[in-house]
């Protein structure tokens, strides 16, 4: 028979033939020094595993699915308004939002309310007269949602107790689209495709409007978790640039990409997760240096095609997990979810998901 130590390569690439299942023994001495030293490393292996609860929008589907990331399956399947786009999630983890978007020729206007530890659709929000609703942010505190609305150039402030439009920050953009909001709660940002600008609004004082002109079709957006840095994806010149908020001006701008999509910042704030469907891949990068530390290809799949970019297995919606230690990525023409392991930069699992899946976000709760 034929064994492989069970820990190479990375410990010991040691291949034996024995004619029987060996004993410890039987074995040469490098081999029980790569079994005794993998048995160490097993339990830190098996702690290496995603935990938590991912929320998908499948816009072909007009559905949302809750899928346990440790288990690699779905376990729920919600209906959604028209045309689901983005996902949000509660600080706690209990509640996601679906923004439905609508579809050509009959634009949305309402929210999703979904019952992560319920599994069930809470509520349906409507916004109206407001339309076209887009990225969205939780407030801290969970009780105030941000969201876009491109119809109406602004950012909606709605206040989840009562589901009312408390209020609104307008951008003085248009085709406001992508939304980003620091930790605190006391900066937020838009990307705004029509006029190639970056809005930074400040949400105590509606009128305070400082715009950032940037490359062409900015669509993909994130900030830095202190609101300082902002990262910003021009979906026409293929670029990503980096803007400093309380400059209002862009101080870097990085190439290379085919289209940066969807952009996230991990938590603590030390990377940046930016998916390209035309290269089908998803780089990350060090924030705070701006050097990309490893990019991931994504396995092409010929079984399925449903994605805008032919061939291309189109990596898109990106969500981080609280730990910083896990990237959440639709793959829009695989129908699946990628988990992507950000401390050794490889895939961990492909989950199936809906048709055209889009939008994602994190909850750190266990199904």
């Amino acid at each position: 028979m034929r064994y492989r130590t069970a820990c190479a390569p990375a410990i010991l690439a040691t291949h034996i033939t024995l004619p029987n299942p060996p004993t410890m023994t039987m074995l040469p001495r490098a081999a029980r020094i790569a079994v005794a030293l993998c048995s160490l490393a097993f339990p830190l292996l098996a702690q290496s595993r995603p935990t938590g609860t991912v929320v998908v929008s499948n816009m072909n589907d007009n559905t949302a699915m809750i899928v346990d990331v440790a288990g690699g399956r779905v376990i729920a399947t919600l209906p959604t308004g028209e045309g689901p786009h983005e996902v949000a999630v509660s600080h706690d983890g209990r509640w996601a939002v679906v923004s439905n978007y609508g579809v050509r020729g009959k634009p949305g206007s309402s929210l999703t309310v979904i019952d992560i530890t319920q599994r069930r659709v809470a509520r349906t929000i409507d916004l109206a007269p407001h339309q076209r609703p887009h990225g969205m942010a939780f407030f801290p505190g969970d009780s105030v949602l941000a969201v876009t609305s491109e119809a109406s150039k602004a950012v909606l402030l709605v206040d989840l107790r009562t589901d009312r439009v408390n209020g609104t920050l307008p951008t003085t953009a248009r085709t406001t689209h992508m939304l980003g909001m620091s930790r605190a709660g006391d900066r937020i940002v838009t990307a705004n495709i029509a006029d190639s600008s970056i809005s930074v609004l400040d949400p105590m004082h509606a009128n305070d409007v400082h715009l950032i002109h940037v490359a062409a079709q900015p669509e993909g957006i994130a900030l830095s978790p202190d609101g300082n840095t902002v990262w910003a994806g021009s979906d026409r010149d293929s670029v990503v640039v980096i803007a400093d908020t309380r400059r209002a001006q862009p101080v870097d701008t990085l190439r290379g990409f085919g289209l940066p999509y969807r952009l996230a910042f991990s938590p603590n704030g030390a990377l940046v997760v930016i998916s390209d469907p035309v290269h089908a891949n998803v780089r990350v990068f060090d924030a705070a240096t701006h050097h990309e530390r490893f990019s991931v290809a994504i396995p092409r799949d010929s079984l399925v095609a449903t994605a805008e970019i032919p061939g291309s297995p189109s990596p898109e919606g990106v969500a981080v997990s609280s730990d910083s230690r896990w990237a959440f990525v639709t793959l829009q023409g695989r129908n699946r979810l990628a988990t992507i392991d950000l401390a050794r930069g490889v895939i961990f699992s492909l989950i199936p998901i809906g048709n055209w899946s889009d939008g994602v976000g994190y909850s750190r709760l266990a199904p």
